[in-house]
């Protein structure tokens, strides 16, 4: 049932432990991983009331400019609400009107190797990631401009756009990807820690000073001793990840291997040994004690017995009404790698491929139902219109099956985007 790590295995500093690694199917991972995502049927209820209740739920939310059907995070949260929901409620619930001078923030914008917005209260988790870019590009940044840019932001009351920052700096404004000098140095000083992002007006990003727009215990924690930072991030991603290896844990929050590695060994995660993964895992032992029964054995991972033990649905596919569509830079999704590893699922964005090469469209987004990955699908809003215009079934599932969970969870997203939804005049075929 159980069986030693070896004492100096090649992948990581945390494995090399003596604790038992627990044998578990990729049935169960499965199926935990999905769970610890509180995605609700769409009827509902759901385990979140709001945009800013999912982010802090899950962690991180990747951001992303391409709005072909919704931006990044309104798809990651509409996802994880019920049907009621409305895309126009969550920028204003990530971001409130008036934050951070006339209420407390609910969020900051930085980076992991991406655009991401992050829950206000793991400001802290982030210091050792902020440290080291501070460290790596410190020389880059001017110390008059710096101090200049501070001087700005710090008169604006309620934080600085950029364009208000360049203007008083006599800078050329920033137009797309042109950045000026000054947006860069603005960027960088945010990924140091110098300037944070907490509030937007409208979707104008607005920098402030970390010691005006961050309360004061989110401030005093960043001071933590390293290692704790290590393995309170390490438990933060346990919790949204549920099992996760070492490079699952850096890629999650862009570490370096050996950080990620001593997050989990301080921790106290137990290691897994998943049926077909090369690398050891790692989750919270609560997890187990949910579902002993299911983690005891690889072969034992049957709904029933998962359902008697307590814990997470058994494998499979759910009624086609409770599908949700998945979109590109979701939690679920923005790991290539591990959603192949756990969904088989081999997922590639193509926007940015050209048009001849793109085996399935421009915006595909998977379309999920109970614990599988079982087809994706292209589509667009047109105006008033969620368009689909091609639905690929993976492989084991019929094209009338997909089409099925493609059109409910489309309905699903598109009440929520307030659309109408229109299906393909042919379907399938590549």
């Amino acid at each position: 049932m159980t069986e030693p790590v070896p004492s100096s295995p090649p992948e990581t500093t945390a494995a090399r432990t003596l604790t038992p690694a627990v044998c578990v199917s990729t049935d169960w991972v499965r199926a935990v991983v999905t769970a610890a995502q509180h995605i609700p049927a769409p009827a509902g209820p759901g385990h979140y009331a709001s945009a800013a209740e999912v982010l802090r739920g899950i962690g991180l939310i990747q951001l992303d400019p391409l709005t072909r059907v919704s931006t990044a995070q309104r798809l990651t949260t509409l996802t994880r609400l019920p049907r009621s929901a409305r895309a126009e409620d969550v920028d204003s619930s990530l971001w409130p009107a008036g934050a951070p001078l006339h209420g407390a923030p609910v969020s900051f914008e930085a980076f992991t190797k991406v655009a991401c917005v992050f829950p206000i209260e793991d400001w802290p988790l982030l210091q050792l990631s902020r440290e080291r870019v501070r460290e790596t590009y410190a020389l880059r940044l001017d110390p008059k401009m710096r101090a200049q840019i501070r001087e700005v932001v710090a008169a604006a009351e309620n934080g600085a756009q950029i364009g208000a920052i360049e203007a008083a700096m006599g800078a050329a404004r920033t137009t797309g990807w042109n950045w000026s000098e000054i947006k860069h140095a603005a960027e960088l000083m945010v990924r140091t820690g110098e300037l944070v992002i907490t509030a937007r007006n409208g979707i104008i990003r607005l920098f402030d000073l970390p010691e005006r727009a961050l309360p004061p215990a989110v401030l005093e924690a960043a001071h933590l001793p390293p290692d704790q930072l290590r393995a309170d991030l390490a438990r933060r991603a346990a919790g949204t990840l549920a099992v996760m290896t070492v490079a699952d844990f850096a890629h999650h929050y862009h570490l370096s291997t050996p950080d990620a590695a001593r997050g989990i060994e301080l921790a106290g995660l137990v290691p897994l040994r998943v049926q077909g993964w090369k690398d050891l895992a790692y989750c919270d032992p609560e997890l187990l004690d949910q579902a002993p029964a299911v983690a005891d054995t690889a072969a034992d991972s049957s709904a029933e017995t998962a359902a008697a033990a307590g814990g997470p649905p058994g494998p499979g596919t759910a009624p086609a009404a409770q599908s949700r569509l998945i979109g590109p830079f979701d939690p679920l999704l923005r790991d290539r790698g591990r959603a192949r590893r756990i969904y088989d699922f081999d997922y590639t964005f193509e926007a940015y491929v050209p048009r001849e090469k793109r085996l399935y469209g421009h915006y595909v987004m998977a379309v999920l139902c109970g614990t599988e990955m079982v087809g994706r699908v292209d589509l667009q809003r047109v105006g008033e219109v969620l368009q689909i215009n091609r639905i690929f079934p993976e492989r084991g599932h019929s094209t009338r099956s997909v089409t099925a969970r493609v059109r409910a969870g489309a309905r699903t997203l598109g009440d929520q985007l307030g659309t109408e939804v229109e299906l393909p005049r042919r379907l399938g075929n590549r």
